[in-house]
């Protein structure tokens, strides 16, 4: 009964037609009126557990990204023309196409969220239920964060602190009325919502840290999401300092001799290190860099990985002339970029290499390479510091992280310090750029939302 109940609640929401992101392309549709909306605590607890829908990101990013290669005959035969257009930067990804996922799914997310919040305002709060309260109400401030996070990686331009008073942030959706018409804030209103969103639920939440599956997020979980917000406004004070939050709560590492090397899963769901778990959407081509051929990790980045350290036989596997990425943090086919320990390691690494704390900085590192590497192999490192310390940090945030939703975001962010990273496809001979701090970075708003909405295009 319980999963008849569930699916009930699940349809609900979709019968309010979600195409949450173009508010006018729903408003001419009312839902219908005799369904019942979810009035008390455990359905709504139970609409917040449908993972399927809600631990879902976008994949643009980590498409545009490069961690990953795709041959040309594969670029040149994909099935939708957007994955084609992505992987080169193209001006016009979408070419006219709608129902996009990577806007859609987190818009999803956000409608779901507000309807549980709505509907808390209507149940009162007293002793008898205080704990489940304050948990659901954490949960759905957490996961409407995490959604307009997502959101303004791949859709606003980085943040810069001198520029995002101006610069156009998302559609920041804060109500379940879908008659609500949609603009766009500013990217300091977006970031400012996004943190709220997160700081409230770090209060709210109960449970310290990850649960079996990691699908209900945690205190650990709210603060290893504020460091990474954080992390990607590039105020590494209190990235570091929400970083060493959820690590003082839970900071287990998984030592990666105990992992069998030559498992094409590796790792299982509950592993040690998963903090929260969430998902990039599938169907998309980085998905086949795991089994195909003509998709490839990147060759320079796999050359990387010295001898003896394990991660380069745990997480890759050769597949004739290509290099392909095992099944990683989600214990399945699925690209996890859920938050984790290794994440948080060098997130705090690098703040305090940044702060010029360069002992802890070394010992954050050290500790995440000595479960990596094998046993009696690994020589600490020691007698660097400043900028030789900062850039074996992100080296080791590259190796580590590859293929985890992450790399797009450190591209954005590291350009914006002058890193200066351009990003090359050669497809047949004609060679593909993205330069730093491109326009491009901010990807096209999806055309079925501008024709139905009216927000500003972003500029490409």
């Amino acid at each position: 009964m319980k999963s008849n109940k569930y699916v009930h609640i699940a349809l609900l929401i979709c019968s309010l037609p979600i195409m949450i992101s173009c508010n006018k392309g729903f408003l001419d549709k009312k839902p219908t009126s005799n369904l019942n909306v979810p009035t008390t605590l455990p359905d709504l607890q139970l609409l917040l557990d449908n993972t399927t829908d809600l631990q879902r990101s976008p994949v643009l990013g980590e498409q545009s990204a490069d961690d990953y290669y795709m041959s040309f005959s594969e670029w040149n035969n994909q099935f939708l023309l957007k994955d084609a257009n992505a992987y080169v930067w193209a001006k016009d990804i979408f070419a006219g196409s709608g129902a996009i996922a990577d806007w859609n799914l987190p818009y999803k997310q956000v409608l779901y969220t507000n309807v549980v919040l709505q509907q808390l305002d209507n149940i009162s709060r007293d002793a008898s239920n205080s704990i489940a309260y304050d948990n659901i109400k954490g949960t759905a401030l957490f996961i409407r964060a995490w959604s307009f996070f997502d959101l303004a990686q791949v859709f606003a331009l980085p943040y810069d602190s001198n520029t995002s008073g101006s610069d156009l942030g998302i559609p920041i959706r804060l109500t379940a009325d879908i008659n609500a018409p949609s603009t766009r804030s500013t990217l300091q209103q977006t970031y400012d919502q996004i943190v709220s969103d997160t700081k409230q639920a770090c209060m709210l939440i109960s449970l310290k840290t990850a649960q079996a599956n990691g699908n209900r997020p945690s205190k650990s979980a709210g603060y290893g999401l504020m460091s990474r917000i954080y992390l990607t406004m590039r105020d590494y004070k209190q990235a570091g300092l929400y970083a060493d939050s959820a690590l003082s709560l839970q900071p287990k590492l998984i030592d990666y001799n105990k992992v069998d090397s030559n498992a094409t899963v590796p790792f299982t769901l509950n592993n040690d290190e998963i903090i929260y778990q969430s998902y990039l959407a599938t169907a998309n081509p980085t998905l086949y860099v795991i089994t195909s051929q003509g998709y490839s990790i990147d060759t320079i980045l796999y050359r990387s990985y010295v001898k003896n350290d394990l991660r380069k036989k745990i997480y890759f596997s050769l597949n004739g002339t290509y290099i392909n990425r095992k099944r990683g943090y989600s214990g399945s086919s699925v690209i996890s970029n859920g938050l984790a320990t290794d994440e948080l390691y060098l997130t705090r690494a690098e703040c305090e290499a940044r702060n010029n704390d360069n002992n802890k900085a070394l010992s954050d590192l050290n500790a995440l390479l000595s479960n990596r590497y094998k046993n009696g192999a690994f020589t600490p490192i020691t007698g660097i510091q400043g900028t030789a310390l900062l850039n074996t940090i992100l080296s080791e945030r590259r190796k580590e992280l590859v293929l985890r939703g992450l790399r797009w975001n450190d591209i954005r962010r590291l350009n914006k310090e002058g890193y200066n990273i351009t990003l090359t496809r050669n497809l047949n001979g004609q060679i593909y750029t993205l330069p730093p701090n491109d326009p491009r970075y901010a990807l096209p708003i999806p055309p079925d939302v501008l024709s139905l909405s009216g927000i500003q295009q972003n500029n490409r």
